[in-house]
């Protein structure tokens, strides 16, 4: 069986429409270190007109101290808003071997599909693939995972 975690103790923080240049990412996560917060699961998606998203996982403790925090940054750097999504659940599985990672994948993709389980965001390395899912269906998903991976 693979190793399945789950936490539905974290918020999805994303900075909307950031300038595509070098140096935005150091602005955002200096800022956040300066107040010592924890982020995980950093994504960064480029879209048209020079302008992208760049997304994370922070503690659901800190919500009320980084919303501040990311919003003034978000100015600052010429963004167009940020978001925080605290109904979110992080489902992870481990993935045994690099070499099985796309059969893994699929088969975590396909056991959320048939739960009924959309994916917000994915994010995967060799090590593990983390699916955001919200809320609402999370533990349909993480028992639907765990019953695949028996």
């Amino acid at each position: 069986m693979s190793d399945i975690t789950f936490n539905e103790e974290c918020v999805h923080v994303v900075f909307l429409g950031l300038p595509n240049v070098p140096g935005i990412a150091a602005e955002i996560f200096g800022a956040l270190s300066a107040h010592f917060v924890e982020v995980s699961m950093v994504t960064q998606n480029t879209m048209r007109g020079g302008r992208s998203d760049l997304s994370f996982l922070i503690p659901k403790e800190r919500l009320d101290d980084v919303i501040p925090v990311c919003r003034e940054v978000s100015e600052r750097v010429g963004g167009q808003g940020v978001s925080f999504m605290s109904e979110v659940a992080a489902i992870t599985v481990a993935l045994k071997s690099p070499a099985d990672s796309a059969h893994v994948l699929a088969k975590v993709f396909r056991v959320l599909a048939s739960a009924n389980v959309n994916i917000e965001i994915i994010n995967s390395t060799s090590e593990s693939a983390i699916c955001i899912v919200s809320k609402t269906h999370a533990r349909e998903g993480l028992e639907a995972l765990k019953k695949a991976f028996e």
